[in-house]
C-alpha cells in the first residue's frame, strides 16, 4: 500500500518524541557538576533562587537535583491532565502544534535566563510541550496508519524519541568542556526542531477518525448505519473523507470508501455505547476496564523497572561505575546501542508481533539486572574513605573486568527496554481503546506515566544513596520480573489486526 503521505505526517508528528528524547539525553549533562551544579573545586560565584547573572553556577542537594530534572517531566503530567478533558475537542493536530509553541518557549526561556526560577520555569513550559505532543502522537499515528504498517510506524515513533536522546547524548558531550555555559548551548538547539515541528504540522490534516467523531450528532444514538445523512454533520463526512483520501493516496477510491465505511460504523457502535450508559470522563473509562488495566499496567511498570531514571541519570551512573573521565561519551554509547535495538523492533513489529518482542525485552533486562547489581557491589575508592557513598565520583574505582561487564550490561539493559518496553507499550495503548474515550485513556495513561517517571527520578538519587547502586538494580529486578507476569496474564497480541477488530476484542 502506497502510504508516502502517511509517512510525511508521521515525520512532523513525531518530532514532538524527537524532542521529548533530547531532553532526556541532554539532562545528565545539563543537571551535572561543571555545567549547572558548581564544581567541587568552584570558587566563582553561587546562584541562589533569584540572584541574576551568566557566570554563576549552582548549589543543589540530592532532591532539589531530582526535582530540577523531574520539572519537564511535572509539565508533561499537568499538561496530559489537560488533554484528559479537552483532547477530543482540540483534536491531535492542534495538540501537536500547541506542543511545538510550548516546546519553542521552554527552550527559549531555560537557555537565555538568569536566574534559577526562570531556568525552572522554562524547563516547566517544555514540559507541558512534551505532555501535549506525546498525548497526541500515538493515537494520531495509530489512526492515520494502514494495518500493515500501524505498528511499524507507532514503534518508530519510540525509534525517534531514542534519535532525540542520541542527539542529546552527543550535544552533551560536545559542550561537556564548556563549564557553566554548555548546558545552555544544549537547551537552545532544541528550538530549530520546534519550529520545524510547528511548521510542518500546520500542512497536514487531522485524523479522520477523529473527524468523524467530532461531525456525529445527537441523533446518532438511533442510527443503524453511515449511509443514512442524519448521524454525521456533512461538513464533518466531507472534512473525513478528504483526509483519508490525503492518507491513502493512489489507493482505488472503492478501497478508500470501504475504509470510511468500516471506520465510520466502529464510530457510531461506540457512540451509540456511552449514549445509552450516560457516562462521560472517569465513568467511560470505567466501562473499559480490561484495556485501563492493560494500557496502565504497561506504562506503570516501564517506569518502576529503572530504565528512564538510569537515562536522565547516565552521566552519573558512569562516574559511579569509574567512567568519570569519559561519562558523556560512555552515555552517547548507551544512546547509540538504544537506536540499534529500536530499529530491529521497528523493522519486526509486525512480524514478531507484541507480546513475543515484551519478553524477549523484558527477559534481556533481567539479565542485565543481575550482571549490574553484581558489579556494582564490588567498587571501590582509590582514596583512604571508609564509606564508599563519601568518594568523590572520580576516585571511585571497578576492577576492569568488571567496569567492562558495567557498561555491557547497562547496554544490554537499554537494548531489552527499547526491544520490549519502549516501543511496544505506547503501541499497545493506542490500539486497546475505543475511539470514544481515546484521547482521555491515552490522556490517563500519560499521567500514569508522567506521575511515575517524575517519582523515578525525584528518588533516583537519594534512592542510590540509600541503597547503593547495587541495591537499587536489584529492587528494578524485581519489579521487571512483576513485568514479565503480567504481560503473560493480561497483554493481548494485536498484530495485523484492525483497530476496530482489537476493539471488539477488548471490550467483550
Amino acid at each position: 500500500m502506497n502510504s508516502r503521505n502517511v509517512y510525511a505526517a508521521f515525520l512532523f508528528i513525531a518530532t514532538g518524541g524527537l524532542l521529548f528524547g533530547y531532553s532526556i539525553g541532554i539532562n545528565g549533562n545539563m543537571v551535572t557538576k561543571g555545567q549547572l551544579l558548581c564544581p567541587d573545586d568552584w570558587n566563582g560565584p553561587v546562584g541562589s533562587l533569584s540572584s541574576v547573572g551568566y557566570g554563576q553556577c549552582y548549589k543543589l542537594d540530592v532532591w532539589s537535583q531530582g526535582f530540577l530534572s523531574s520539572l519537564t517531566l511535572i509539565g508533561a503530567t499537568v499538561s496530559s491532565a489537560v488533554c484528559f478533558g479537552y483532547a477530543d475537542l482540540l483534536g491531535r493536530k492542534l495538540e501537536v502544534q500547541i506542543g511545538a509553541v510550548l516546546y519553542f518557549l521552554g527552550s527559549v526561556v531555560a537557555a537565555c535566563a538568569p536566574m534559577l526560577w526562570a531556568i525552572y520555569l522554562g524547563f516547566l513550559i517544555y514540559g507541558l510541550g512534551i505532555g501535549f505532543a506525546m498525548h497526541a502522537a500515538p493515537v494520531y499515528i495509530a489512526e492515520i496508519s494502514p494495518a500493515e504498517v500501524r505498528g511499524t510506524l507507532v514503534a518508530a515513533k519510540e525509534l525517534v524519541i531514542v534519535l532525540g536522546m542520541v542527539l542529546g547524548y552527543a550535544t552533551g558531550a560536545i559542550f561537556a568542556d564548556w563549564h557553566q555555559t554548555g548546558w545552555r548551548l544544549m537547551g537552545a538547539c532544541s528550538a530549530a526542531f520546534a519550529l520545524v515541528m510547528g511548521v510542518g504540522t500546520s500542512y497536514i490534516p487531522n485524523s479522520p477518525r477523529w473527524l468523524v467523531l467530532r461531525s456525529a450528532t445527537p441523533s446518532v444514538a438511533d442510527a443503524d448505519s453511515c449511509s443514512e445523512t442524519s448521524p454525521l454533520l456533512p461538513s464533518g463526512v466531507g472534512a473525513a473523507k478528504e483526509a483519508l483520501r490525503w492518507f491513502r493516496v493512489e489507493i482505488a477510491e472503492d478501497k478508500v470508501d470501504a475504509e470510511y465505511e468500516a471506520m465510520c460504523k466502529d464510530t457510531l457502535e461506540t457512540l451509540k455505547t456511552a449514549s445509552q450508559t450516560g457516562a462521560i470522563g472517569w465513568r467511560a473509562l470505567c466501562q473499559f476496564p480490561r484495556p485501563m488495566i492493560v494500557g496502565c499496567g504497561l506504562v506503570f511498570l516501564q517506569q518502576i523497572t529503572g530504565q528512564p531514571a538510569v537515562l536522565y541519570f547516565a552521566t552519573d551512573i558512569f562516574k559511579n561505575a569509574g567512567f568519570a573521565s569519559t561519562a558523556a561519551v560512555s552515555s552517547l554509547s548507551i544512546g547509540l546501542v538504544k537506536l540499534l535495538a529500536t530499529l530491529l523492533t521497528v523493522w519486526r513489529v509486525d512480524q514478531f508481533g507484541r507480546r513475543r518482542l515484551l519478553f524477549l525485552g523484558i527477559g534481556l533486562m533481567m539479565l542485565a539486572l543481575v550482571l549490574l547489581s553484581i558489579s556494582f557491589s564490588v567498587r571501590s575508592c582509590s582514596e583512604h574513605i571508609k564509606n564508599l557513598a563519601d568518594c568523590p565520583q572520580d576516585k571511585i574505582i571497578l576492577p576492569e573486568p568488571w567496569a567492562m561487564m558495567t557498561l555491557i550490561a547497562l547496554m544490554l539493559y537499554v537494548s531489552g527496554y527499547q526491544i520490549g518496553f519502549g516501543p511496544i507499550s505506547w503501541l499497545i495503548i493506542s490500539e486497546v481503546f475505543p475511539l470514544s474515550v481515546r484521547g482521555s485513556a491515552l490522556s490517563t495513561a500519560a499521567m500514569v506515566n508522567f506521575g511515575s517517571n517524575i517519582l523515578m527520578n525525584t528518588s533516583q538519587v537519594a534512592l542510590m544513596k540509600l541503597l547503593s547502586p547495587s541495591g537499587l538494580f536489584s529492587c528494578y529486578l524485581v519489579f521487571a520480573f512483576a513485568s514479565f507476569v503480567f504481560v503473560s496474564r493480561m497483554v493481548p497480541e494485536t498484530k495485523g489486526r484492525t483497530l476496530e477488530e482489537i476493539e471488539t476484542e477488548m471490550t467483550k
